[in-house]
């Protein structure tokens, strides 16, 4: 669904009455918007382009010619906040677009409270790939909405947490925190960013997905996101998670600073 006036189709801008959804092989980054700049473009385009080369194809684009492009479609629609999703559908078309798409960003209770999750036995296809995969979206949106969860976690065949549907995982066990190993997931930019936060705070960060049975012995749960950004869970399935961590909070608030910094 898109939001607002205008989409950016191939470098025009077009109204979204026009829109025609793509098709195929695509590949897609969601890049949010804040004080009406898109941030952390560098490494939104890194991954479109990793994304592109793990399916052995190339984008005919420049770094160049996409941030011009969403800054047009940022000042046509006259929007300061939100989020754009742009994408390049390889085939059949060879097309590329971009447009704003419908956000939920958590009210300060959720960050106060944490949020729940519910566990999904699934994986994705080339993890590191951030393409369309509407078979595993379709069975986590259902999860969501049936059961009232905030997100839902990706289980594997061994039992092991690797990551949200649209976030990325986090726990904390003895000070250390605990996220799955880049090859198993899609490496979030929130997720790379608050990796450097904590290294720089001198926590120890452990690439292991963790089990089921470490939720035990876990201290605390958070996700990151685009959206959610560092978010802490309350619940994952009948396990009840503490969200107040000084770990935690101390990662919000420079994670919130990094955001003023970035604009």
């Amino acid at each position: 669904m898109l939001l607002h006036k205008f989409f950016i189709q191939d470098g025009k801008l077009l109204p979204v009455m026009q829109f025609e959804e793509n098709t195929g092989i695509e590949i897609y980054e969601v890049v949010r918007v804040i004080r009406g700049i898109p941030l952390f473009m560098e490494d939104h385009l890194s991954r479109f382009r990793h994304s592109a080369w793990m399916l052995h194809l190339e984008i005919p684009l420049t770094d160049g010619e996409i941030r011009e492009w969403l800054d047009r479609l940022v000042s046509a629609n006259e929007m300061t906040e939100g989020n754009i999703r742009f994408s390049y559908c390889f085939r059949p078309c060879g097309r590329f677009q971009a447009y704003f798409i419908p956000h939920f960003y958590p009210d300060e209770e959720m960050y106060q409270k944490g949020v729940t999750c519910g566990l999904l036995y699934a994986l994705r296809t080339d993890p590191n790939v951030k393409a369309v995969q509407s078979g595993l979206r379709a069975r986590a949106n259902a999860m969501i909405s049936d059961e009232g969860y905030y997100e839902v976690l990706l289980v594997n065949h061994e039992g092991r947490i690797t990551e949200g549907s649209r976030s990325n995982l986090f726990v904390v066990k003895a000070g250390k925190l605990y996220t799955a190993p880049d090859s198993e997931v899609l490496p979030g930019i929130t997720r790379m960013k608050v990796i450097g936060l904590a290294e720089a705070m001198g926590v120890e960060i452990i690439y292991e997905s963790p089990s089921l049975k470490d939720l035990e012995h876990a201290d605390t749960v958070f996700l990151t996101g685009t959206s959610p950004k560092v978010l802490p869970v309350s619940r994952i399935g009948e396990k009840c998670i503490n969200p107040d961590h000084p770990l935690v909070k101390e990662l919000i608030r420079m994670y919130e600073t990094l955001l003023n910094l970035e604009d």
